[in-house]
């Protein structure tokens, strides 16, 4: 694992925002890191990928979600994902050097046991043959020792539209094995990102979240808030004042 987070209690909070495309404002995203780290009760961050819009924003993004001493209370940590626009342009190895691996997991700690996180890399709109391998097997062997599942992904797994091309949605095989799978280990939720736009779908007994952008461009930028127990998951939607 990347890292374990703990939480003293049954349940914890942690917050989910997705597709900030920093290209030059970085106000929303900062107003999303600010609140989380100024919130004693959040245990951590997540960013579902499309962190930048364009070449050489990555390091203009990592100040952003930086810890910053006379704005927040804690440096809660704040895991990333990578999305199709922080490939473009060979802007890969880049992502890997300046964040850490586009494929990982972590767990939480409490005090009935302990849940899993699985970060996916579907940049490029396929999780692929190698990275399905793994995930099998994986799930095969570890999804036992935890009470939840949560898997986290850039790309939305049930979204038809293909009119981003190769990066809009899944193969069908793919989309139809990946569901299966999920279904399978009992995954409690999948978190997505990449479409801008909010849906909450449950598909044989998985619950599929797409969570609109952030992004400081976007009418009304958001994004959310969630509570895990041992009774599932419960959300706040929170809008951001430009």
């Amino acid at each position: 694992p990347v890292a374990c987070v703990e939480s003293d209690e049954a349940s914890y909070l942690f917050y989910v925002a997705t597709d900030p495309h920093i290209s030059d404002s970085t106000s929303t995203l900062e107003t999303f890191v600010t609140a989380l780290r100024n919130y004693d009760e959040v245990s951590f961050g997540v960013i579902l990928g499309d962190c930048i819009d364009r070449r050489g924003c990555m390091p203009t993004y990592l100040d952003a979600i930086s810890y910053n001493a006379d704005k927040h209370k804690s440096p809660t940590p704040i895991f990333s994902l990578i999305g199709n626009h922080d490939i473009y342009f060979d802007m890969w190895d880049e992502f890997r050097e300046l964040i850490g691996p586009s494929v990982y997991w972590f767990e939480v700690k409490h005090k009935e046991g302990k849940d899993l996180f699985i970060a996916l890399d579907s940049a490029n709109g396929t999780l692929g043959g190698e990275q399905m391998k793994w995930l099998r097997c994986f799930l095969e062997k570890e999804r036992g020792k935890y009470r939840h599942c949560i898997v986290l992904t850039h790309t939305n797994i049930l979204y038809t539209d293909n009119s981003q091309i190769s990066s809009g949605n899944m193969p069908m095989e793919e989309t139809m094995a990946i569901l299966e799978l999920f279904g399978k280990h009992n995954v409690m939720l999948c978190l997505q990102g990449h479409d801008h736009f909010r849906e909450d779908v449950t598909f044989n007994g998985v619950r599929y979240t797409t969570v609109g952008t952030i992004r400081y461009e976007c009418e009304k930028p958001e994004y959310l808030c969630i509570r895990i127990s041992g009774n599932g998951a419960e959300y706040e939607w929170h809008y951001i004042q430009k």
